[in-house]
């Protein structure tokens, strides 16, 4: 079957690859440590005896008791890399409930050396001096984020989730550098995206089929017959007559192959009557692999007759390479197509009009010099968009080089620009984001350094580029609009940051944050894949999980976009429901598929604690589950998740036998027995057990069978529940750990990586800033992007 010459090459693939590798050994540089940090000396001395003598017996290895391994946090570059844990670890000691009452005890004069020697080192930095501000791992675009860059670049709707895997999580969530891999596959299905992209954005003459008047070899006039083709041995041309039924655009398209002599193609002009249409150099040379030719005409109805020749015939029989002595030309089929629309300004896709702005017209194409300039303002003008930062020389020639090839090969201008644009969507340039600075110099500037350690060592501002790159990928999961290109390029979008902060907050786009942050956040995407026990749950289907998840987004929709204070997540006595889910809740509302606001009834007063989706994702296929629920508020919402079980754990009993008549809190009960569960669960079960009124669908009950709910319990520091509401006014008293904990995501986020110790300030800076206002989302937003570890970059070897 012929093929286009754009699609019979892989040149370009195969500089793409080696391109990817070059970028994944600069990446791999530049996430490299260094040597790790040994633990310093004063770790092993003032704490490890200490450790050895009366702790390790029973916090070592997967059996350590609540999940409190000493040999790992002893393992640490420091104290602060581990300090959750070693603040637990002091509270137990200080509080006398370690070492055990029956083992063996510290003196005092030891016991205090090992305690204050941890206050010291786990104490607050001094946020007065410059902080280290870190450095992510260069990464590639998430999914989501390929979409909307696509969309917005090429003004194409591209669904990525259909074509690509899902993307990992790192620190729960999917932009984060060490977990966004390239794998083989994933770079084949880059290439083929790339590829259907073009063709939707750019129309092409090459693409256009219809209608035509098809010639095989034998309807055409001149040149010899030759097995099945119709062959010019020297200069001449083959010809046909044909009738144009009216006027208007028509398209020749020439299947052929040639032999060859020299460096220099077979040459093969085209032509209408007198006019010459185009020439072409005829690389293909297999008769069962030959290429098609495309060339442009305008016709008036009537006869006309479409030719081609042979221009540069050639032979040398004393050439060294015996089969490149003789050039010859051979002629599968002519089509003529048209008369056609389809390449109409008005015709053409929005896109085009937009990323072929200022393209050389039909003659300029065809002449030898005045196709250059305007095709390399086109060129210049699309990979500084798909950049995101203006085009090098360099990087314009490359792509300006694979452009010059595919016109002489006697392309369109429209097919050459496809295969640039085909280029840019796998360029490493497109694909990752992160900046493009030395790698670190030294072990000395490892990112693993502890709080102000090495936190001047060459840091440096982002550039205006990065920096717009940042700001938009964070609140928009997009590049960067034109606007803020603009002010990058004049040196002024750090000085009108705030404004910009509020108009990209401000925008429709911004719904990406509050969608990609709180369904990660909150784990409301696990919704997608979520099933439930049809016995149990008949009930429930996609649809309804589809409304969940927009139910809580919309709730986080209107904190947002109304700058209501956060507290407003845990507490809201409304929400946004269809007529499916408030037939699901029993409420008096709308009964189609539109979203409305509703008041809620008393018993849902507790904002995201009541929502069908955080009640579904903790919960099992069959039942609902205080441990996973309990385990959510504190991993979620309160940054202090329990350790794993140990592995001999053991599961909750079934309600089988003589534990038939249990009730789920009395089965609890028994799990909790166990010494080994014991520490977790009191602090996991409470929560789980007040949430109890809801099912594992979310829906509200007052029993479970025949037995009534007892949503009661007590927490370890003897604050009693009992129901939702209790829990909502717990937190909403503890609402410091939950601002800090909503920061700490929110920075984890922003930055595409997990927090080091060295970002305790940065932290400190965002609770403060959304403590002194009012609590706001875009107030912490706007703390993210001015702290240092999102402006700035460590660890530059200048």
């Amino acid at each position: 079957m012929p093929r286009h010459p754009a699609s019979a090459g892989t040149s370009f693939h195969d500089d793409l690859i080696v391109a990817l590798g070059m970028i994944w050994l600069h990446a791999a540089g530049g996430a490299a440590r260094g040597d790790e940090l040994t633990p310093r000396p004063a770790m092993e001395h003032a704490v490890g005896p200490f450790v050895q003598t009366y702790c390790i017996d029973c916090h070592r290895g997967d059996s350590a008791e609540a999940g409190l391994d000493f040999d790992k946090l002893l393992a640490a570059p420091s104290a602060a890399h581990r300090r959750l844990q070693w603040e637990r670890a002091v509270q137990r000691v200080e509080a006398g409930e370690m070492p055990p009452p029956d083992a063996s005890q510290p003196a005092v004069a030891e016991r205090d050396a090992a305690l204050a020697w941890l206050r010291e080192e786990l104490a607050a930095p001094d946020c007065t001096q410059p902080q280290n501000p870190g450095r992510p791992t260069l990464r590639r675009l998430n999914r989501t984020e390929y979409q909307n860059t696509i969309r917005d670049l090429v003004g194409v709707d591209f669904d990525a989730a259909k074509f690509f895997p899902r993307d990992e999580l790192g620190f729960g969530f999917d932009n984060n550098g060490d977990v966004l891999s390239l794998p083989t596959l994933l770079l084949e299905k880059y290439l083929q995206a790339a590829e259907e992209i073009a063709a939707k954005a750019i129309v092409t003459p090459e693409s256009i089929r219809e209608p035509v008047q098809h010639f095989a070899w034998g309807e055409l006039h001149g040149g010899s017959a030759a097995r099945g083709v119709r062959g010019l041995f020297s200069d001449g041309r083959i010809w046909v007559e044909l009738s144009l039924p009216a006027p208007g655009e028509y398209i020749v398209r020439v299947t052929a192959f040639a032999s060859q002599m020299g460096d220099e193609p077979t040459k093969m002009r085209i032509s209408c009557g007198d006019q010459e249409l185009a020439v072409v150099g005829v690389t293909a040379e297999q008769r069962d692999d030959p290429q098609t030719y495309v060339a442009r005409f305008h016709g008036d109805p009537g006869v006309a007759a479409v030719s081609v020749e042979l221009t540069n015939d050639a032979w040398n029989p004393l050439a060294e390479d015996e089969t490149r002595r003789d050039r010859n030309l051979f002629i599968c089929d002519i089509d003529v197509v048209g008369p056609t629309d389809a390449l109409a300004l008005q015709a053409l896709p929005a896109s085009q009009s937009q990323l072929l702005a200022g393209a050389p017209s039909l003659e300029a194409w065809k002449s030898d010099e005045a196709w250059s300039e305007p095709t390399r303002s086109v060129i210049a003008r699309l990979l500084g968009r798909g950049y995101r930062r203006p085009a090098s020389r360099d990087e314009i020639d490359r792509t300006f080089r694979l452009v010059e090839g595919a016109r002489q090969r006697g392309d369109s201008f429209e097919r050459a620009m496809q295969l640039a644009l085909q280029a840019l969507l796998v360029s490493p340039q497109f694909l990752f984001i992160g900046d493009e600075s030395p790698t670190y110099a030294s072990a000395d500037q490892s990112p693993h350094a502890t709080p102000n350690e090495s936190s001047t060592a060459a840091a440096r501002p982002l550039s205006e580029y990065e920096l717009a790159t940042q700001l938009s990928y964070f609140l928009w999961s997009s590049m960067p609009d034109d606007e803020l290109l603009r002010l990058a390029a004049a040196g002024r979008l750090r000085e009108k940051l705030d404004s910009q902060i509020d108009r990209l907050l401000s925008s429709p786009r911004a719904d990406q944050l509050a969608r990609n942050f709180s369904e990660q956040w909150l784990e409301t995407r696990k919704l997608e894949t979520l099933q439930r026990s049809p016995q149990h749950f008949p009930d429930f289907d996609e649809a309804l999980r589809d409304s969940f998840r927009e139910e809580t987004f919309r709730l986080v929709k209107d904190v947002v976009r109304n700058n209501l204070p956060l507290t407003t997540l845990l507490s809201a006595d409304y929400s946004f429901v269809n007529g499916r889910l408030a037939k699901h809740y029993g409420l008096s509302g709308p009964t189609g598929d539109e979203f409305v606001r509703v008041d809620l009834p008393a018993e849902r007063h507790a904002g995201i604690l009541a929502h069908g989706s955080v009640l579904s994702v903790t919960a099992f296929e069959d039942r609902t589950s205080p441990v996973l629920r309990g385990k959510w508020v504190l991993d979620h919402l309160l940054a202090d998740p329990p350790p794993p079980p140990p592995p001999d754990a053991g599961s909750l009993p079934e309600a089988t036998g003589d534990l038939s008549h249990k009730t789920l809190r009395e089965r609890l009960e028994l799990h909790r027995a166990d010494p080994t569960c014991a520490s977790c669960h009191k602090r996991m079960d409470p929560i789980g057990l007040a949430m109890e009124n809801f099912d594992a669908v979310g829906r509200w009950r007052d029993a479970e069978g025949d037995q009534p709910i007892d949503a009661s319990g007590e927490l370890p520091d003897g604050r009693k529940l009992n129901g939702p509401a209790s829990l909502r006014d717990v937190l909403l008293a503890d609402f410091p750990r939950v601002r800090r904990s909503l920061a700490e995501r929110l920075l984890i986020f922003g930055l595409g990586r997990g927090l080091e110790p060295y970002d305790t300030c940065a932290v400190n800076e965002v609770v403060a800033a959304a403590e002194a206002n009012g609590d706001t989302f875009a107030s912490m937003v706007r703390a993210v992007v001015k702290s240092d570890p999102f402006q700035q970059r460590s660890g530059v070897g200048e």
